[in-house]
């Protein structure tokens, strides 16, 4: 089995850092083939020729073979648009090149393209679903609630969701929103998993430093386990 992993953000974000690379490490040290294509902004001047080749390397050791395009932010929908065209060409050339056979998307963007490439090659298409993309732009305060965005982005979802062969979802939650009723299995058959977000837990060290006792007392949770949230603070998307 060879996956193209397609992942409509820079390899250098912390996102992909801290939960994409671990995720696709894993996957590889089980035996599959795996290939990451991702969307850089400034791709290919922010992109020092050293760097590229370090970061290709590195990945390389680790089974995964990275891909990259460049990132287009505005004006925002033709922008999208076009990077979904060209993330859906590029795939189409990597299957045929590389003998692709299966997408995995990560979100609604990069869904579409692997349903657009899907239909040429024959791939099969994992829908990794994520957040509900829609209502968090709606809830972000990025889009109108029932505006014609958020209704091409609802149509998308209803198209993705008949075309995919496999579904990955957060939450036993989102699960039961999206495949009311559903075990492991949705009407037709096709697989659901529910996968938490991971962690690189490697970068975290639970020993207690001076600091971390000092702030401890100074907040009043001196002896009380303590998780701290450091994702956005607001709804910028």
């Amino acid at each position: 089995m060879r996956t193209l992993y397609l992942c409509y953000f820079g390899l250098r974000e912390p996102l992909v850092q801290t939960q994409v690379l671990p995720y696709l490490r894993e996957i590889a040290q089980s035996g599959i083939d795996v290939e990451l294509l991702t969307f850089e902004p400034g791709w290919p001047f922010s992109w020092t020729k050293e760097d590229t080749v370090l970061w290709r390397d590195q990945l390389s050791s680790t089974g995964i073979v990275w891909h990259a395009m460049a990132y287009h932010k505005r004006p925002s929908l033709p922008a999208t648009l076009f990077d979904i065209l060209a993330g859906a060409f590029k795939a189409v050339e990597l299957s045929r090149r590389r003998g692709m056979n299966v997408y995995h998307a990560r979100g609604y963007v990069p869904a579409v393209m692997g349903a657009l490439s899907k239909s040429i090659t024959g791939a099969k298409l994992i829908f990794d679903i994520r957040g509900f993309m829609p209502e968090e732009y709606v809830d972000a305060g990025v889009w109108t609630e029932n505006g014609l965005i958020f209704r091409l982005a609802k149509a998308a979802e209803r198209w993705l969701l008949r075309k995919a062969d496999g579904f990955v979802v957060l939450t036993e939650k989102a699960k039961e929103i999206l495949f009311p009723g559903s075990l492991d299995r949705d009407s037709e058959g096709r697989p659901i998993e529910v996968i938490p977000c991971c962690v690189d837990s490697g970068r975290f060290s639970p020993a207690e430093t001076y600091f971390k006792l000092q702030r401890k007392r100074d907040l009043g949770l001196e002896g009380r386990f303590v998780i701290a949230y450091v994702g956005a603070l607001g709804g910028g998307i």
